[in-house]
């Protein structure tokens, strides 16, 4: 019986699920390591090139897909230690740091875009009452 690309495509995906989820530690770790040492070794062109290949197939993902990304996440964030959160914090504030002004420049855009979209959104779901609270002077 020959399987569909849809079938075969899910059988892979649950097998890697399995498969990363019965790791050990140590394997994790090298894994970790290995791709750490790889992206080092990148040219700035492979690295911009990794860079647009993942915001591409960011936006080509459907609205469901994008949600269990963010669940993702979110539990992932959730279930970190006080330790790994801090070299979290670390690693940004470095990352920070290291910028240069047109980065941070371009990063402050990106967040005020992003901020003005939630705002937008936020008050499309707001009842009538909400919004004339919210026009409304005090």
């Amino acid at each position: 019986m020959k399987l569909s690309h849809e079938e075969r495509k899910e059988r892979k995906r649950e097998y890697n699920k399995r498969y990363r989820q019965n790791r050990t530690e140590e394997q994790k770790e090298k894994r970790k390591e290995y791709l750490k040492r790889r992206y080092q070794n990148m040219t700035e062109e492979q690295k911009e090139e990794l860079k647009e290949n993942n915001k591409r197939r960011y936006q080509n993902m459907t609205e469901e897909q994008k949600e269990e990304i963010k669940e993702y996440n979110k539990r992932r964030y959730q279930n970190m230690t006080e330790e790994q959160r801090e070299e979290i914090k670390e690693y940004n504030k470095r990352r920070l740091q290291n910028m240069t002004e047109e980065q941070k420049e371009k990063r402050k855009e990106k967040r005020k875009e992003k901020k003005k979209e939630y705002d937008k959104r936020r008050y499309q779901n707001m009842t009538e009452e909400q919004k004339n609270k919210t026009i409304t002077p005090h």
